[in-house]
């Protein structure tokens, strides 16, 4: 299964990924943060997508505690996100 290496989506279907600018695919990404080639949220902060996790996942039914858990745990370890360089530890 993939996961969006932007908000950490699950993609299940085809539709659920994003696009390029000539309507193809992109497989990196889910629909909801890229579009047409560029980042739906293009000045977003790791921090203001965290938030947005969090309240996504509060509409859902899902605890703050472990919505935000999972936000800490997951973002910043996505493409996205990660820093040049910077090696990741388990």
């Amino acid at each position: 299964m993939n996961v969006c290496k932007s908000c950490g989506m699950q993609i299940r279907n085809v539709s659920d990924f994003g696009t390029y600018p000539d309507g193809s695919v992109n497989t990196e990404y889910c629909f909801h943060c890229y579009e047409e080639g560029h980042f739906t949220d293009q000045d977003i902060t790791i921090e203001e997508k965290i938030a947005r996790n969090i309240a996504l996942a509060l509409k859902l039914g899902i605890s703050r505690k472990k919505a935000l858990r999972k936000a800490v745990d997951t973002l910043p370890g996505l493409a996205r996100w990660r820093k040049p360089g910077k090696k990741l530890t388990s």
